[in-house]
């Protein structure tokens, strides 16, 4: 049953907020639970972010780890208004002539000028026969039918042909969808209707044309204005009077971005690292209560907020030790490579070293791009290897590391701290989720500690409010009987 409540009606007091005022007290341990709470809470947000950032790294390491990212080609067109040319993985080096001497055109039907607006009606009935590369169909027209909605119906007969109307020159046109010698129209007009009020007639087929291009000196045919060879993407715009020459060539350039990609990233990975681990926390800066927060502006909640989510990640054990992980696969060469290329520093990629009192660069990567090109343009080779190389030994090796290339060594390692980090926090994307993760737990646990004490602080609450109306009820009976004796004197 509620608690009956007489607040202040015999004495006067105010009593609910003297009560509130006493559970402020009392809600100090409840207050506390909430602070640790919120604090995992940012701790988890804080360590998801990491998270990200390693697995952003992770799947540039699981790319390096293949032969596919460091043997990519590139195709280059000497005239790519002639013919523009793109490779594929199939791709192989080595340069094409080719010479177009003729474009593959679809087949056309112009018609002859009708002058007419599409939106009116055609006003007389008919039918006319689209006979196309995909199909026949009759087309129905009616005196109610606009020149349009048989434009329209023309369009979708699924009969492979577009119909448009060319409202500069007042005339209708009918094509193929396909190009080449195989691409036919033909429209069977026995009604009339198509010529007379489209102006569209063919007194027999008409068929598209092939293109005629020669290719390294060879003659040949296409229906369509593309073609593939070796792998090569070959797509022809326009006629020339000379040979245009394709070249297909390993795309060195895609190697080194991937290479700077990894460098730059790494570098961020470290100072974000470091900001995390060595922010130290500051007590004076707890989470706010719900009873603060409303004294304050959004701005300052803010500004405070920010304040208390410095040093979460003090000294943090999985971040420290990913980082000396990282460091010291990246510093060990790859055993069984030739010692000319068999480490980072063979491609320009070192560790910045102490300088002028600098600590902030310590641990970062330093890259040395003009060696790195130079290395991926005279030993591209080599430079896969460092990434891709693989190993025969046991995985549980003491030697398999070393023998395998960086590619690898990241994406384990990276892989490692990863794993741990979910372990910690879990896979839930809310920041304060209940699982079987370390901070799933710890809110498990403080979640049944505030549902205790949530519960006896109503207890304190609700006796707090018997007391008080107890007291309201005795000053009612004091003044019951002051106010008989007052009567009995007066009388």
């Amino acid at each position: 049953m509620s608690t009956i409540k007489l607040s202040g009606m015999v004495s006067g007091l105010d009593t609910d907020t003297i009560i509130k005022q006493l559970m402020q007290v009392e809600r100090s341990p409840l207050n506390k639970l909430e602070q640790q709470k919120q604090k995992i809470a940012w701790k988890r947000d804080d360590y998801r972010e990491m998270n990200t950032m390693l697995t952003s790294i992770q799947s540039l390491a699981n790319q390096m780890r293949f032969s596919s990212s460091f043997t990519k080609q590139t195709a280059t067109s000497s005239d790519t208004s002639i013919v523009s040319a793109s490779s594929s993985s199939a791709a192989t080096s080595g340069g094409y002539s080719i010479k177009v001497d003729k474009l593959a055109s679809s087949a056309l039907v112009a018609g002859s000028n009708v002058a007419i607006d599409p939106k009116t009606k055609v006003g007389v009935d008919g039918s006319f026969e689209i006979v196309g590369p995909k199909g026949t169909k009759t087309i129905t027209v009616t005196a109610d039918s606009t020149y349009d909605s048989v434009l329209k119906q023309v369009n979708a007969s699924g009969t492979g042909v577009t119909m448009s109307y060319d409202s500069i020159n007042g005339r209708f046109m009918i094509g193929t969808n396909a190009t080449g010698a195989s691409a036919s129209l033909e429209i069977k007009d026995t009604s009339g209707i198509a010529s007379s009020a489209f102006g569209l007639s063919t007194p027999a087929a008409v068929k598209g044309s092939n293109a005629t291009i020669q290719l390294n000196g060879q003659s040949m045919d296409f229906e369509n204005n593309a073609f593939e060879f070796n792998g090569v993407r070959f797509d022809i715009k326009g006629v020339s009077t000379s040979a245009v020459s394709v070249t297909v060539a390993q795309d060195t350039t895609a190697i080194v971005d991937q290479i700077k990609s990894f460098v730059n990233q790494y570098n961020t990975l470290v100072d974000t690292v470091k900001s995390k681990t060595t922010s130290v926390p500051s007590r004076s800066y707890a989470p706010l209560t719900d009873e603060q927060k409303e004294s304050m502006t959004e701005s300052q909640i803010e500004l405070w907020e920010k304040k208390a989510k410095v040093g979460l990640l003090y000294k943090d054990d999985i971040l420290t030790s990913a980082l000396s992980s990282l460091r010291s696969v990246l510093m060990n060469k790859v055993s069984g490579l030739p010692s000319e290329m068999d480490s980072l520093s063979d491609i320009g990629i070192t560790f910045k070293a102490y300088s002028g009192g600098n600590t902030n660069d310590l641990g970062k990567l330093s890259l040395d791009e003009a060696k790195l090109k130079d290395a991926v343009t005279s030993n591209p080779d080599g430079v896969m290897n460092l990434f891709t190389r693989t190993s025969n030994l046991d995985p549980k090796d003491a030697n398999y590391q070393n023998e395998t290339g960086y590619g690898d060594r990241l994406y384990s390692t990276l892989s490692t701290h990863i794993n741990k980090i979910i372990k910690r926090i879990g896979t839930s994307t809310v920041s304060d989720a209940v699982d079987s993760s370390q901070l799933g737990k710890e809110i498990r646990t403080i979640n049944d500690s505030m549902s205790t004490l949530k519960t006896r602080l109503q207890a304190i609450e609700d006796r707090y409010y018997k007391q008080f109306t107890a007291m309201e009820l005795a000053l009612q009976k004091l003044n019951s009987k002051g106010s008989w004796i007052t009567s009995q004197l007066g009388s």
